[in-house]
């Protein structure tokens, strides 16, 4: 008990310092209902005609499914255009929303969020709180001191190039190279990482 005193008293103090990042993972996101990636996984099945009972017991996850739904498809975009449509929430539940507000209150400086969705987003403009969207290496010109950064680490529906879904999307962010993996290297130097709404089913 009192290691775990001490640790929530240093992160206390790093956020009071704005030498806390904050990591938001798709659990910030389903705390207003957005559908979770077994729904994800349910509409590509539907799209492309796949019965899910023959694939019971095997890997076969949203990466997979993804990657085949690009390769029928052409492009992932339709799948996007879903996504956006369908995980796009109302702004009076995110005035609602007890995390997004503290998200906001707590003033990180920099935030890095795996969701495509713009929650984070409208929930910045909701309480009137200044920010710059980073999606690409071009994104990273607009930073301004003392304004927060909100990081989409797997990519904006606004970009379908930047989303990150499909399992040769993940093979190609595991080399840790991109500008946003360089930039996280740099961020995370001498910094508190808080990680949130992360589970192994996410």
């Amino acid at each position: 008990m009192v290691k775990e005193s001490r640790v929530l008293e240093g992160l206390v103090a790093a956020i009071k310092r704005r030498q806390a990042i904050l990591f938001a993972g798709a659990g910030v996101s389903m705390t207003v209902s957005l559908p979770s990636w077994s729904t994800l996984v349910e509409h590509i099945a539907h799209e492309l005609e796949i019965d899910l009972s023959d694939f019971r017991g095997t890997d076969l996850n949203h990466l997979t499914l993804a990657e085949y739904y690009r390769l029928k498809q052409g492009s992932i975009g339709p799948l996007r255009s879903w996504m956006d449509r369908n995980w796009s929430i109302p702004e009076e539940t995110l005035k609602k929303s007890r995390v997004h507000k503290l998200i906001c209150k707590l003033d990180f400086p920099i935030i890095y969020t795996t969701n495509f969705d713009r929650n984070l987003e409208t929930s910045f403009d909701l309480q009137g709180k200044e920010y710059v969207k980073v999606v690409n290496a071009k994104d990273i010109a607009r930073i301004r001191p003392g304004v927060s950064q909100i990081v989409k680490y797997h990519g904006d529906f606004d970009d379908d190039g930047s989303i990150v879904i499909a399992e040769t999307d993940y093979l190609e962010r595991l080399s840790f190279e991109s500008p946003l993996d360089i930039k996280f290297r740099s961020d995370a130097l001498g910094k508190t990482i808080l990680f949130i709404g992360y589970s192994m089913t996410d």
